[in-house]
């Protein structure tokens, strides 16, 4: 009798042990929440690097040119040269973020040391060059974010371009040589346009492709026209200054890559 009620005993607690072990293995600890979207507010700075492109016309003022001379009274525009633009540029941007929800609005400074240039026969005989040295712009950015690492946006605003205009040629007959240049340097300031995306690949660090367009519109200059002639083995006479009145017309295309670091 004192045999049975003892592995009744152990049985009663066999069983009480299972029961608790089959609760322990029925607990499942809650899984951790999800860890929460990036944010793209705050301060960023980065690098970009690209190529661009464009066109820049030259009219030449003729009635202005022979105002200039003591001849007024004409009106005539002489287109003198409209040529492609072409090369490289590096620089960086910085600027701020807003972001609300699936919106983000912006501001943001660009500047990039360029060399966009090109060069084309004019009037006959002389050579044009126009050159891009610089180029900056500050813009408000729009865009909307399809996923919480993905931006996608638009930008507009006001842009500078530091542009070198040059003009002439030596010319050699015989004993006989001439010479005719100008060159002048000066900033221009236009409108931009442009549009990107953007993604977030590290928490803080993004990159980003984008287009841009910049309009400089026209430009009223005096081009200083240096010229001379010269003989060999008699000497040479150089000719007073002629101040030109040029009229520019520029627009350049941009298509770079940069990565920011976002504070």
């Amino acid at each position: 009798m004192k045999y049975r009620n003892l592995i009744a005993a152990l049985g009663m607690l066999s069983l009480s042990s299972a029961g608790a072990m089959a609760a322990d293995l029925a607990y499942k600890a809650p899984p951790p929440p999800p860890p929460p979207p990036p944010s793209w507010t705050g301060f960023y700075i980065g690098v970009n690097g690209g190529a661009g492109w464009g066109t820049s016309e030259s009219n030449l003022n003729v009635g202005g040119l022979l105002a200039g001379l003591g001849i007024p009274g004409v009106a005539l525009n002489v287109p003198i040269s409209s040529h492609g633009l072409n090369g490289f540029l590096a620089g960086g941007q910085a600027g701020y973020n807003w972001q609300t929800g699936k919106f983000l609005l912006g501001i943001e400074a660009d500047g990039d040391w360029d060399n966009i240039q090109g060069t084309t026969p004019c009037i006959v005989v002389f050579a044009c060059t126009a050159k891009e040295k610089w180029n900056a712009d500050i813009t408000a950015r729009v865009g909307v974010l399809p996923m919480s690492d993905l931006l996608v946006y638009v930008k507009g605003g006001a842009t500078w371009a530091n542009m070198n205009y040059t003009f002439g040629n030596n010319i050699a007959v015989g004993p006989f040589s001439a010479f005719v240049n100008s060159n002048v340097t000066n900033t221009q300031v236009g409108g931009l346009l442009g549009m990107g995306t953007e993604y977030m690949f590290l928490p803080h660090w993004t990159a980003k492709i984008e287009y841009n367009f910049a309009d400089y519109g026209k430009h009223d200059e005096n081009f200083p026209v240096n010229s001379g002639i010269a003989i060999a083995g008699v000497g040479a006479v150089n000719f007073p200054t002629i101040n030109a009145p040029i009229q520019t017309n520029l627009y350049v295309h941009t298509m770079k890559a940069g990565i920011n670091y976002l504070f």
